[in-house]
């Protein structure tokens, strides 16, 4: 039965976060160009989630998962600044600043093992299948 649509802007906004994410986290190097205006994409499309967002009602959000995502978001944005910040004349090379990205970034990934956790979770204890959300658009109970 489908008790959720899921329109396609946010599915296409969390797929091109979260390729994102892999590449600079993962695969592409640390304050080249493409890293940062992938960087810079990121935190626009998390902007963008965040507007088309605005006075929508979810029902199927956990409180929890709300909380992880708005850290995630937050986390995001935190990397845009000091990653941004990074690549100004006055702050670059600024230790504590590269510091604080990197933090920001290993919080990042504890809390996206937090979310595909939930996500694992959900789908093995409560026998939902809410990740089908980000394939299809629908959730199938």
């Amino acid at each position: 039965m489908n008790d959720l649509k899921l329109p396609l802007k946010f599915r296409l906004l969390h797929w091109g976060v979260a390729s994102i994410i892999i590449l600079n986290l993962f695969i592409l190097e640390e304050g080249k160009q493409i890293h940062r205006y992938l960087g810079y994409a990121c935190v626009a499309f998390v902007f963008i989630r965040l507007l088309i967002s605005k006075g929508r009602k979810v029902s199927h959000y956990n409180e929890k998962a709300k909380y992880v995502y708005w850290l995630m978001w937050t986390a995001i944005g935190g990397l845009g600044i000091t990653g941004f910040l990074m690549g100004l004349d006055r702050f670059f090379g600024n230790q504590l600043l590269e510091d604080i990205h990197e933090i920001i970034s290993n919080s990042l990934i504890a809390l996206i093992v937090a979310h595909l956790g939930g996500v694992f979770f959900d789908a093995y204890k409560n026998k939902r299948k809410t990740w089908l959300l980000m394939f299809t658009g629908e959730k199938f109970k």
